[in-house]
């Protein structure tokens, strides 16, 4: 199918086509929206080129920091992005009384109403924000564009003055085919924005080039592959350099890396969901609507299927068995295919058509909450904050009671010395471990004017007066023991 729509590249408007990279229809191909968008030889000289050796594949835009993978849309946990523990409400309150000597302290209690629920909005809204990390797969579709082109060196042009190839110097015809791609920034993003932190090679699982030559004239092969594996270093491009001095067709085999997984079902069974790629989780999910749809489920147990008749499999399926029951029904998704000529008889090649592949990358919403629920930078300036509030309540608490010593001494002088004095020598004993009566205190005459001072004097006269009869019944009674001794009943 073809159609026109308008671009605009290095200023100028240009009219497009959209076809299929193919010719081969495979169903579930067209999903991926491939379409060709004419670029300029300006943007085909800025590809990268690297001239050095005859290697199948090798690397094209690669740093050294290319490798290093950054998940800045992995969820954080929850527990870590609450703000840590301030310090305890009583030492962030001012001490009472203070209203009366500021009356604009008022408005601190007003900010503590307010701050306290601030902070539980924002508590709450994290817990959301992680709830919806954690449930919700949060991806968008972004576009992924594809630049082929190739280099010649050293080819021979007939009746020219050149000189003929010298195989001894190294003077070799050759040609370098460029495979290149970037990640298109949306439409909505910020000018300072525009920067894809993903490289060509993250979306993709291998890459297959044939080349249709003769084996027997060139024995190093005509098929190339790059797959990647655990320690894949991510870059821009990728470059194939081969001897030749005639044009060569080339087919570009491009397997997406999906994350997760997609497969592509079987004609029946894709008619039959209405889908023609998805991931496993994705066709269980559309297979159970239709189950719960056509009202498949058994009325005793629940966990048993009845079939009908699109299913055509057993009367009765369990449903831990579906899993299982999908392996022969979905296969590897197709790889996108993209035919180019490689030709010889220019110092430069570009294909007149960039490949538009759509691709699901995080979303950018995602990869704010997952930082503004990491943001401990954040954190520790509020603690921090928090922190110079105490000290700012202690200093206000210490210079209240300062105040209030200084009013009483000025009231009643002597009286305050007495009594400061007093509390001294109790805060001493409690201190020495003492219990009994404060010695200044009983210094004091009024000490022994208290209501309790005649009961404890009653209370020590009678034991007083026990303690005298006492002594005395017992002198009697070793009088009487002597007087018996000495003088004997005959």
């Amino acid at each position: 199918m073809e159609g026109g729509v308008l671009y605009e590249i290095e200023g100028k408007a240009v009219e497009t086509r959209w076809v299929t990279t193919s010719k081969t229809q495979v169903p579930g191909r067209l999903k991926y929206g491939r379409r060709k968008v004419p670029i300029s030889s300006a943007m085909a000289s800025a590809t990268s080129r690297n001239p050095g050796g005859h290697t199948n594949i090798s690397v094209a835009g690669s740093s050294s920091t290319a490798g290093k993978k950054r998940h800045a849309g992995e969820s954080v946990p929850i527990i870590q992005s609450v703000r840590k523990k301030r310090p305890g409400i009583i030492d962030r309150n001012i001490p009472s009384g203070i209203e009366g000597i500021v009356p604009e302290s008022r408005l601190y209690a007003d900010l503590q109403h307010f701050e306290r629920l601030l902070d539980a909005t924002i508590i709450r809204k994290r817990l959301e924000n992680h709830e919806a990390m954690s449930t919700k797969p949060m991806k968008t579709k972004r576009i992924l564009r594809v630049f082929i082109s190739n280099s010649a060196a050293n080819q021979h042009v007939p009746d020219t003055n050149e000189p003929d190839l010298d195989y001894q110097t190294g003077n070799i015809p050759s040609w370098t085919l460029r495979i290149e791609g970037r990640l298109l920034d949306p439409p909505y993003a910020a000018p300072k924005g525009r920067s894809s932190s993903r490289k060509f090679s993250f979306f993709l699982k291998s890459v297959l080039v044939e080349l249709d030559r003769d084996p027997e004239l060139f024995p190093e092969g005509n098929t190339m592959e790059w797959t990647r594996t655990s320690n894949t270093q991510e870059c821009d491009g990728f470059e194939i350099k081969r001897k030749g001095d005639q044009n060569v067709k080339a087919r570009i085999f491009l397997t997406l890396d999906n994350r997760p997984e997609k497969y592509k079902l079987s004609p029946a069974f894709a008619n039959l969901l209405d889908i023609q790629e998805e991931t496993r989780s994705g066709i269980i999910r559309a297979l159970w609507q239709y189950v719960k749809y056509h009202k498949l489920q058994d009325s005793e147990n629940q966990r048993i299927i009845n079939c009908d008749a699109p299913l055509q499999a057993a009367n009765k399926i369990s449903f831990p068995e579906l899993p299982e029951l999908l392996n022969p029904l979905v296969d590897p998704v197709d790889p996108i295919q993209i035919d180019y000529t490689i030709r010889v008889d220019k110092t430069f090649h570009a294909s007149k058509y960039a490949y538009d592949i759509e691709v699901e990358v995080d979303d950018v919403m995602r990869q704010r909450m997952a930082i503004a629920n990491a943001n401990t930078a954040q954190n520790k300036e509020v603690q921090a904050l928090d922190e110079k509030i105490v000290q700012c309540i202690q200093s206000i608490n210490n210079s209240k009671i300062k105040r209030d010593f200084l009013l009483q001494f000025t009231q009643s002088p002597v009286d305050f010395i007495q009594k400061w004095v007093a509390s001294q020598s109790r805060d001493l004993e409690v201190i020495l471990g003492e219990s009994r009566f404060n010695l200044e205190e009983q210094r004091q005459a009024d000490f022994y004017k208290q209501p309790w001072a005649s009961g404890a004097t009653f209370q020590y006269i009678a034991a007083k007066a026990r303690f005298r009869l006492d002594i005395t019944q017992r002198r009697m009674q070793e009088l009487l023991r002597s007087g018996a001794a000495n003088n004997p009943i005959v």
